[in-house]
């Protein structure tokens, strides 16, 4: 650039024409920077960051052209590391559906399994205090005998007789042919 010290004194006292001139002199470099360390994509939009940030310190800078140069780059690079930390705390989640797409799942279902859930606790609540709360540790807790008999302080065995026969009431409650069978048998 051959009047590169005046054509920057002009763009530091705020002369459009004269910063035109540097950034069309100065960002097909910054770009290629750019290109090189983040790719393409986010090139012109690092390159454009840089500009800004160049802006706020133009003012103050004194030097020559390859000064300038080394500055802006400078500059480049501290976006580009700000860009990569900042995907590195937020990455970006790349599906294959966007999210406009409605769900796999079926609204209702969802619905009616949470109105089966409800349901069924409610049913179990039907039971008397000390099956109901066997049949919660082990079939809605997942927990083993052991583990229900000393969480209740009931032996092992307690728990199972509690288990088969809040599982039998709640058959009946459902209307089984087999567990009323069986429990007719019983009387």
């Amino acid at each position: 650039m051959e009047d590169f010290a005046d054509t920057l004194g002009a763009a530091q006292l705020g002369d459009e024409g004269a910063f035109t001139t540097l950034f069309r002199e100065f960002n097909p470099a910054v770009v290629r920077y750019l290109a090189v360390l983040a790719g393409r994509d986010l090139a012109e939009d690092l390159a454009a960051e840089t500009w800004v940030a160049a802006l706020r310190g133009f003012a103050a800078f004194a030097g020559e052209e390859k000064s300038l140069r080394a500055w802006l780059l400078t500059i480049a690079r501290a976006r580009w590391v700000d860009s990569v930390r900042a995907h590195t705390r937020r990455p970006e989640l790349v599906t294959d559906a966007p999210p406009e797409l409605p769900s796999a799942e079926d609204v209702h279902e969802q619905v009616e399994r949470g109105f089966t859930t409800d349901w069924a606790l409610r049913l179990i609540a039907t039971l008397p205090p000390e099956q109901a709360e066997v049949i919660t540790l082990r079939v809605v807790g997942q927990l083993e005998v052991a583990d229900v008999a000393e969480l209740t302080g009931k032996t092992a065995n307690h728990v199972r007789v509690l288990t088969h026969r809040g599982l039998k009431r709640l058959a009946q409650a459902l209307g089984d042919p087999a567990a009323m069978a069986d429990q007719e048998e019983r009387l």
